[in-house]
């Protein structure tokens, strides 16, 4: 008898690594529901299967599990008293509980031994695959480039937002831990695509985000750079590149301003048909503030499609994520939301303040990660299907990413205090 060969064993710690990276790549692209809600049934499987086998190793919950939890059930309950159940009841399952699974598979997943190695090579490729489709139906016309497998400009865009902070901060930490050459040098190519596919998007409000978060991110950076780091960066030169931020961030908005008129996309920023509509849902939000209207966006959408259709006929939802969470489940989801949100900012900065460089990359990313999704969301709402399948995907790489078994990681200086702020958290 020959020689036996044995098939290496695949663990499923790693097949859900793969699970959760083909799952956020395919919340890039539109027509892929099916899929998406194939890759969270495999990946609930598998990520039960990863605790069960080593559960003293793998943390299981999330750290925002709680808070998560809490807003999940005050929409839930909304349910009850909406003006349309079974539309908030299908709404709340798209929202919360295939959000929650989207954060959890992640969050275990990137806990696998080298998920990093496979969760980031392949949400390059779909997001380079993504913008190379959203250049290409540009090319053919703003009719096409609406509906391409791309998602359109405003889920594309908003998807530009929570990966940037990750490629930032991906450069960052390749540059400090010794990646091969080869990768570093696609990173700055990808950056520039990742500005072209934003100037076509010809979205405002999508400049401002990456402003606020690339000022979070140097800010953040400078905060935990070490005495000799920081004399490099002399106040010249901050001043400078403040400056070159500013410069490019006003050409590009005005530009995309003058173009949106030009062509009949879009109107002067004093004729926004928006300030019409938020005193209208501020009228609205007064007769049931404590309560809202039911979970899920689009409750009122008749009344003001009424009001509104002659005038803009997308104007049938709040276009505003406080205002949003105010006419669906009132004044205390609004708090539950509020303090969810804040929950993963406070895990954001307790990682970006330990001394572990791939943790602090981690923290840093995830505050602007959120940065951007608030910003994306304060003049438009679409922190909804995809984009909160990714977002949360994204903040449930990002949490879990730091606890990955993958040996040992590189430190700098821990900032000032006590002793046990330096520990990586876990």
């Amino acid at each position: 008898m020959g020689p036996r060969i044995i098939a290496p064993e695949v663990k499923p710690d790693t097949l859900l690594a793969w699970v959760a990276a083909l799952f956020l790549a395919a919340c890039l692209f539109s027509h892929t529901v099916a899929l998406r809600l194939l890759l969270l049934a495999a990946g609930i499987v598998l990520a039960s299967i990863t605790i069960a086998r080593d559960r003293h190793g793998i943390k299981a919950l999330p750290p925002i599990w709680l808070p998560f939890l809490l807003w999940g059930l005050w929409g839930a309950a909304s349910i009850a008293w909406s003006v349309e159940p079974d539309r908030s009841g299908k709404e709340w399952r798209n929202e919360v509980f295939y959000t929650g699974a989207a954060l959890w598979i992640c969050f275990v997943g990137a806990q696998a031994r080298n998920a990093g190695r496979i969760v980031l090579p392949v949400l390059g490729i779909a997001i380079t695959a993504a913008i190379a489709i959203a250049l290409w139906t540009y090319s053919r016309g703003w009719a096409e480039y609406l509906v391409g497998w791309h998602s359109g400009p405003g889920d594309h865009s908003s998807a530009l937002l929570t990966l940037l902070p990750c490629l930032a901060m991906a450069a960052w930490y390749g540059s400090r831990a010794g990646w091969a050459r080869p990768v570093r040098m696609l990173i700055p190519l990808l950056a520039v695509l990742f500005a072209a596919s934003a100037y076509f998007t010809l979205n405002r409000t999508l400049w401002l985000g990456f402003a606020v978060q690339l000022m979070l991110l140097g800010g953040l950076l400078l905060i935990r750079a070490d005495a000799f780091q920081r004399a490099k960066l002399t106040k010249a030169r901050i001043v400078s590149l403040c400056l070159a931020l500013i410069t490019v961030i006003s050409l590009a908005f005005f530009s995309i301003q003058v173009t949106r008129e030009a062509t009949g996309t879009g109107k002067a920023l004093a004729a926004d048909h928006r300030l019409l509509l938020w005193p209208e849902i501020i009228e609205q939000i007064a007769e049931r503030p404590l309560t809202g209207y039911g979970f899920g966006r689009g409750l009122l959408r008749d009344p003001l499609h009424a009001e509104f259709r002659a005038l803009d006929g997308h104007l049938w939802h709040a276009h505003n994520i406080v205002l949003e969470a105010l006419i669906q489940v009132g004044v205390p989801g609004l708090v539950l939301l509020a303090f969810l949100l804040g929950m993963l900012a406070h895990e954001g900065w307790r990682y970006a303040r330990t001394a572990d460089e791939r943790t602090m990359a981690c923290g840093i990313a995830l505050i602007a990660v959120l940065a951007g999704m608030l910003m994306r969301n304060m003049t438009d709402t679409l922190f909804v299907r995809q984009n909160s399948l990714l977002f949360w995907g994204i903040a449930g790489v990002l949490l879990g990413l730091p606890l990955s078994r993958s040996g040992p990681a590189a430190y700098i200086p821990a900032p000032s205090g006590a002793a046990a702020r330096a520990q990586p958290p876990g």
